[in-house]
């Protein structure tokens, strides 16, 4: 079972399409549990009236597009800011990749369009000031080999999209980065190019962002994911550092299945790391105790009181009492340690 941020059952997929994603279960099966269907917000866009699908389909990937950014920038400084507060590392370069066949049938052209995607893993974006921007990498960039061992072939086609062999191409780098560098030959515009990779150690955690129209935010130890529908709750970079702060904190703190009373607490652990993980990556803290504020006016999570969460206002007070030992410790001129109980063992 993954952590997550509202306490529903119903998400947890990884994105393989927009018209179908093949839903990957975080809480039942793992990341290779690709079984159901879940047909997303976005994809309704195809089916309104007005422009012609393909345009409209290019709108929708241009759109994700930058929403992958923020997500992909914003948990990069999480993960790289806070190394010493995780129990697990990872070595990090700062782009995410994708391939053509991850997307359905009728996004693929606006795919190809947009993000330069191929049938091979191909970098969709890069983060500013990353690893893989300070080798040159570029979005477009067809990985061909890493350290002389080929990327796997694309698996075959399908008209909902595939997600194993980008996770079959992120296993590979991270392989191949497994000593801290890599050197990667790349086809760019049919050119081959060599590129030497040096990464950075990071908190472990892939940070994604699902298409779909349900309120969510998971964390397994691996993965950590949000809804688009989630990300659009919130309205400032802090506030997108705070839903993905949370989940990052459940990976920091080694949180994984547990009975109920005990996830109670590890949400609770996760609210009061939440805020430190942010500030040390130049986030407003205060965001998150608006941003939980607001999932409280707002009722998210149910009418009910959850077996797995606490409610949002005692969540919201242990965001503002760690709020403040913060702004306490800063205006000391004291590093931003959490207490002994938030350190990951």
């Amino acid at each position: 079972m993954a952590a997550s941020l509202v306490g529903h059952d119903a998400f947890a997929s990884l994105r393989s399409s927009f018209l179908a994603l093949r839903q990957n279960p975080l809480r039942h099966g793992g990341p290779n549990s690709r079984h159901h269907a879940l047909r997303p917000l976005l994809a309704f866009a195809l089916i309104a009236a007005g422009p012609s699908a393909d345009d409209q389909a290019t709108s929708v990937v241009r759109a994700l597009l930058q929403q992958d950014i923020a997500v992909a920038t914003t948990g990069y400084r999480l993960a790289t800011a806070n190394v010493d507060l995780c129990v697990e590392h990872m070595v990090d370069s700062g782009m995410l990749i994708e391939t053509l066949g991850q997307y359905g049938a009728a996004f693929r052209p606006a795919a190809r369009q947009v993000l330069g995607l191929r049938d091979g893993p191909t970098v969709a974006l890069v983060v500013t000031g990353s690893p893989a921007a300070r080798a040159g990498l570029r979005p477009g960039d067809v990985l061909v080999d890493a350290d002389g061992t080929p990327f796997a072939a694309a698996p075959p086609d399908s008209a909902d999209g595939r997600f194993a062999g980008v996770e079959t191409a992120m296993t590979a780098l991270d392989a191949a980065l497994a000593d801290g560098k890599a050197r990667l030959t790349i086809d760019r515009n049919g050119q081959r190019l060599k590129a030497d990779l040096i990464g950075v150690t990071a908190c472990k955690a892939r940070f994604q962002l699902v298409p779909g129209d349900y309120a969510d935010a998971v964390a397994n130890g691996t993965w950590v994911q949000l809804s688009t529908r989630m990300a659009g709750f919130a309205t400032t970079p802090d506030e997108l550092a705070a839903i993905l702060a949370h989940e990052l904190a459940h990976n920091a703190l080694g949180h994984r299945k547990a009975k109920a009373k005990v996830q109670r607490l590890h949400e609770l652990q996760a609210d009061r790391l939440m805020p430190y993980l942010m500030a040390r990556a130049g986030f407003d803290p205060g965001a998150a105790v608006v941003l939980w504020r607001r999932f409280q006016a707002r009722r998210l999570g149910g009418l009910f009181l959850s077996a797995t969460h606490p409610p949002w206002s005692d969540r919201v007070r242990a965001v503002e009492l760690e709020r403040a030992r913060i702004a306490g410790l800063i205006s000391r001129g004291s590093a931003v340690v959490p207490q002994d109980d938030l350190m990951s063992r």
